[in-house]
């Protein structure tokens, strides 16, 4: 990681190791944990697989990977970027961000109050699913684990 003065890290895909993301069902808050827990158990029983890609996420983490992106691919300037509280020493710049956006893997501009945040959402694949998606959404909110249709892996406790 370059250094820009006075501890401060530029912008770059080595910040993408900060502050992972968990993909523990356990760091899910209750009652949103034992809805994924029975939502997982029957999609076992009808003989599907479930890749779990993120659960909780660090508020650090959200405000990278949102800024990341608005100043990637929506033209905030780096130097227009709001201080995190507490500070994170990060210095952007567009070609940082640029790459971060790439480690991250963004496909979608990412929320600074994501349901993730407060433990509250999960992203996860569903194969061998045999019904159509509206069944596996539908099965889903049976057990209270909504899925947001314009975020492929996202379900959360509300549908946001």
């Amino acid at each position: 990681m370059a250094l820009a003065g006075a501890g401060v890290i530029v912008a770059g895909p080595a910040w993408c190791d900060r502050y992972p993301t968990s993909r523990e069902v356990m760091d899910l808050v209750e009652p949103f944990r034992a809805r994924v827990r029975a939502f997982l158990g029957e999609l076992a029983k009808r003989g599907c697989q479930v890749h779990v890609a993120a659960t909780r996420r660090p508020p650090e983490r959200a405000y990278l990977m949102h800024w990341a992106w608005m100043v990637a691919r929506e033209g905030v300037a780096p130097a227009d970027v709001p201080a995190h509280d507490p500070p994170i020493p990060i210095a952007w710049t567009l070609d940082g961000a640029r790459a971060m956006v790439a480690a991250y893997g963004l496909a979608y501009r990412p929320s600074l109050t994501s349901r993730h945040i407060a433990g509250r959402a999960i992203d996860m694949t569903v194969s061998g699913w045999l019904g159509s998606a509206e069944e596996l959404h539908e099965l889903g909110a049976s057990f209270g684990v909504r899925k947001l249709v314009s975020d492929p892996p996202h379900w959360s406790d509300d549908g946001r």
